[in-house]
Order: structure tokens, then sequence, then C-alpha cells
């Protein structure tokens, strides 16, 4: 597999909080339920950015959109969700902040949600795709393995769109679907957005596999009470190369940076 880098890093300093009319006025921060808060914004403004953060852990979100809903999938707890503005560089201020409790969550249902990076509901196009996938089938596992058989045959790595890309891209899953192309975000985020128009949980998982030294982006779902390791895009790799594959990967061979 030709090696790639997935996404590029920001080194964010946060200075102290600073009231402005960006964050006062342009921007709202509303909680929609138990899975995810809605930004909403009179413009778009690519020098911000969200940061939830929970406990030690902290996600960076783009806004792209005059709409984003981010997920809230850390669990129980206080979250802090901050509009952060650019600065200068690499350097952000936080211009606007929520905090925001969720108590006893529990529900998986976040990830079935369509929240950023997986917008599946407006997406006609995969929604169908995936109702002709899975028609006739019941069982659960035999869902996801049609939908499997289906990215890591249908879908070719793009080997050059890594280099035409920057840290804002969020997959457009209908666009992937009519390109037939994508990166291993774009894999991991297609099979999660089919599987969760069909009400399957699925994640989207970013992090490292142990025997590629890049970024990478792979699947965990949710069958018969239990979180299973799937990974297409090392498999359609596999695949084109006349490779035996199997679709459940041991979790062994995966390190876990961010979870959605």
């Amino acid at each position: 597999m030709k090696k790639y880098s997935m996404f590029i890093f920001l080194s964010i300093f946060l200075f102290s909080f600073n009231t402005s009319v960006l964050g006062e006025s342009v921007y709202k921060i509303d909680k929609l339920n138990n899975n995810s808060v809605q930004i909403s914004s009179s413009i778009i403004n690519v020098k911000t950015k969200i940061m939830v953060e929970k406990d030690e852990e902290k996600y960076y979100y783009n806004i792209n959109n005059k709409e984003e809903t981010i997920p809230l999938q850390l669990g129980s707890g206080n979250y802090s969700i901050k509009l952060l503005e650019n600065i200068s560089g690499k350097k952000y201020r936080v211009v606007k902040k929520k905090e925001i409790k969720l108590e006893n969550e529990i529900s998986n249902d976040v990830y079935l949600a369509s929240n950023q990076p997986i917008y599946w509901k407006d997406q006609r196009r995969t929604i169908d795709l995936g109702k002709e996938i899975t028609e006739g089938i019941d069982g659960k596992e035999e869902k996801v393995r049609a939908v499997y058989e289906y990215i890591i045959k249908n879908i070719k790595y793009d080997y050059d769109k890594i280099n035409n890309i920057d840290d804002s891209y969020v997959p457009n899953l209908d666009h992937v679907v009519a390109s037939g192309e994508g990166i291993c975000y774009d894999y991991a985020s297609l099979f999660s957005g089919i599987l969760r128009s069909q009400g399957i949980h699925a994640k989207l998982i970013k992090g490292y596999k142990n025997d590629l030294d890049v970024y990478h982006a792979w699947n965990q779902v949710l069958i018969d009470g239990e979180w299973i390791t799937i990974d297409t895009t090392y498999d359609a790799a596999l695949k084109d190369g006349k490779k035996a594959v199997s679709m459940i990967k041991l979790p062994s061979e995966y390190r876990i940076e961010k979870v959605y």
C-alpha cells in the first residue's frame, strides 16, 4: 500500500477567554440532544474552529457550513464547547464557550447520528445505495458484510487526493459514491454513513495501524453487543492485489487516537 498522510495536526495555543463580536453575534451554540450540539452561524469563516473538551480529551472540528452538528461521544460528564478564532499562524483564542452536562449517558445512539464528520441524512445517493445493497438481507452481520464487500470492490484509493486537500476537509459521501474514489477518511466515513442509514451503529476511528507508518482511518461496528474492527481501505488494497482478506480485524493491530 502506498504511503500517504491523512491529516495535518495543528498546534493550537488557546489564549484567555475574550468575548468578541464574532463569538457573540455571529455564532450560536445549542445542545440538540444527548448526542450532539449544533453550531449555527450567519457567515462561514475558515479561521474558526470548534473545540469539544471533556476531562483530558479534546476534539477539534472545522466550521465549513452555516450549520454544523458536532457529536458528544465521550459519555457522561461535563463538556466544554469552545469557539476558537485564529489570530495568527497556528494561534487561536477562545471567543465563545458553552458548558454542557450529560448525565447517565450510556447510549450508543451517537453512532447512528448524522454529524461531523459523518453527515449522511441529506446524502440521497448514499441512502439509496445502502437500501440497494441490503435489500432482502435481514441479519445485521449479513448487512454489514454486504456493505463491506461493496466498498472494497467498488471504491478505489485516490493517491492524488491527499495532496489537494487541507485539514478542513470533511468527506461528502455522495461525492465519494459518485466518483468511486477516496482516501481512507472517505472509505471509513462512507462505511459508517451507509451503516448508520440502515440503523446499524458504526464508529469512525482515527489513529494508526501497526504495519502502516501514516495516520489512518477505519471503523468499529456494533454486532451482537460487541464492537468489531473493520478496515475497508486496507482490505480494498489487498483485494486489488488479489490477496484473501478477513473482514474482522484484531483490535490489537490498531492504536486508537480519536473516535467519532
